[in-house]
C-alpha cells in the first residue's frame, strides 16, 4: 500500500531502468486503464448494493458481506482516483490532511476486502459443512456483528499509517512523501500489513475453497444419484416427493459457486503483487540483468491488483444466476415506476388540458343544472 507516497522498502528497481519505450507504453496503458477499473468498478459497485439491499437478496446473510465488500472495494477506488488525478497536474493528493487520510483511506479498505472474502468464505464453509446449522449460524444478525467487528479492527489497525506521510516540496512543487521521522515505523506497518491482508488471507480462503470444492462436488454426485432414484420412484409409484429441500439445496448451491468464483478471482488477482513483495524482501543484491524485467512486472501486477477492486459486479453477473435475477428484476420495476411516472404526468397534462378548453369555450355548470 505504501507504494502510493513513493515508498520502497527492497532492492527493486525503479521505472529508469525500462528502456524508454516500453516505459511509457507500459505506463499508457496503466493509466488509462486505471480510469476505466475505477470508473466501471465504482458504479458497478454501487448497482450491486442496490441489488443485495433492495431485493429479495436482502434476506440472505451472504448479500451483506458481499455489499460491504463493494462498499470498502469503492473507498479503495475513491482513494485510487486521489492518486490517479495527480497524474495530469491535479494535486489533490497532494494536499495536506488529504495526502495522510488517502494513506490511511488505502490501508483501511485493502484490509477489509480481504477479510471480508475471508469472512464470507467461512459463512460458505459452515453452510455445506454443516447444512443443518446453517439457519441457526449464518444469519443476517450475526454477518452485522462479523462486519461491524472487522471494521472497527481496521480503523484502529491503521491509525499509527496517518503519521506515515507529510508533504514535502520537491521542484518547487508539493509531493505526498514518507515522513523520515517514521522510516521504522513505516517499515513496520509494512510488515504487519502484508501478513494481515495477505499471507493469513490468501491461506484461509484457499484452504477453505479447496475444501468447499471438494464437498460440492461430492453433494453434486449424491444429488444426482437422488435425481435418478426419485425419478424412477415416480415412474413406479406414480407419486410425487417434496422439491422444498432439492429447491433449498440448489439456491445454497449456486450461491456457493458464486462465492467460490469470487474468492477465487480475488486470490488470483492479488497473487502477483505480493509475490513481488516477498520477491523484494528476501531477494537482497541481484546484478541488474536479473532485475531488469521487474518493473515491466510490477506495472502488470499493479494493474491485477487494482482490478480486483472494480470487477466484482461483472463476476456476480456471470457466475451469480439469483443475482441475475435480482439485478433484471430491480431494472423492470424502475422501468415500471418511470412508465407509472410518465402516464400518470400524461393523464395529468390530458386533465389540464380540457380544463383550458372548458373555460375558454365559457360551458361551466350551473346550479341549476346540478339541481335533479
Amino acid at each position: 500500500m505504501l507504494e502510493n507516497i513513493n515508498i520502497s522498502f527492497g532492492n527493486g528497481t525503479n521505472d529508469t531502468d525500462i528502456d524508454p519505450g516500453w516505459r511509457y507504453v507500459v505506463e499508457g496503458i496503466e493509466l488509462y486503464y486505471t480510469f476505466i477499473v475505477i470508473a466501471l468498478g465504482t458504479v458497478g459497485n454501487c448497482i450491486s448494493v442496490l441489488v443485495f439491499f433492495t431485493t429479495k437478496l436482502k434476506k440472505l446473510s451472504s448479500s451483506f458481506y458481499l455489499a460491504a465488500l463493494a462498499v470498502s472495494d469503492t473507498g479503495f477506488l475513491i482513494s485510487l482516483f486521489a492518486t490517479w488525478l495527480n497524474s495530469f497536474g491535479v494535486s489533490l493528493f497532494n494536499t495536506s490532511g488529504l495526502c495522510e487520510m488517502n494513506i490511511y483511506l488505502t490501508f483501511v479498505c485493502s484490509f477489509l476486502s480481504a477479510w471480508f472474502v475471508v469472512a464470507f468464505t467461512v459463512e460458505r464453509f459452515i453452510a455445506v459443512r454443516y447444512p443443518l446449522r446453517r439457519p441457526s449460524m449464518c444469519t443476517v444478525a450475526r454477518a452485522k456483528i462479523v462486519l461491524a467487528s472487522l471494521t472497527v479492527l481496521a480503523l484502529i489497525l491503521y491509525v499509527p499509517s496517518i503519521w506515515l506521510a507529510q508533504i514535502k516540496t520537491h521542484d518547487d512543487k508539493p509531493i505526498c512523501d514518507l515522513n523520515p521521522q517514521y522510516t521504522e515505523l513505516a517499515l513496520v506497518i509494512n510488515h504487519v500489513d502484508f501478513v494481515v491482508t495477505f499471507i493469513l488471507p490468501f491461506f484461509m480462503i484457499a484452504t477453505l475453497n479447496a475444501w468447499i470444492s471438494l464437498m460440492v462436488w461430492q453433494l453434486a454426485r449424491i444429488r444426482r444419484g437422488l435425481t435418478l432414484t426419485s425419478t424412477h420412484i415416480r415412474r413406479d409409484s406414480n407419486c410425487r416427493l417434496p422439491q422444498h429441500s432439492v429447491r433449498s439445496s440448489g439456491s445454497q448451491t449456486k450461491v456457493t459457486k458464486m462465492l467460490l468464483v469470487v474468492s477465487t478471482v480475488f486470490l488470483c488477482l492479488n497473487l502477483p503483487s505480493y509475490v513481488l513483495r516477498v520477491r523484494l524482501y528476501v531477494q537482497g543484491s541481484e546484478s541488474k540483468s536479473q532485475q531488469e524485467n521487474l518493473p515491466i512486472l510490477q506495472h502488470v501486477a499493479h494493474v491485477l491488483f487494482n482490478s480486483n477492486f472494480g470487477i466484482n459486479f461483472v463476476l456476480y453477473c456471470v457466475s451469480g444466476q439469483n443475482f441475475r435475477r435480482a439485478f433484471c428484476s430491480l431494472c423492470c420495476s424502475c422501468t415500471r415506476l418511470r412508465r407509472r411516472t410518465d402516464s400518470s404526468q400524461v393523464t395529468g397534462n390530458g386533465v389540464l388540458r380540457a380544463a383550458k378548453k372548458t373555460f375558454k369555450s365559457g360551458s361551466f355548470p350551473t346550479f341549476s343544472t346540478l339541481l335533479p
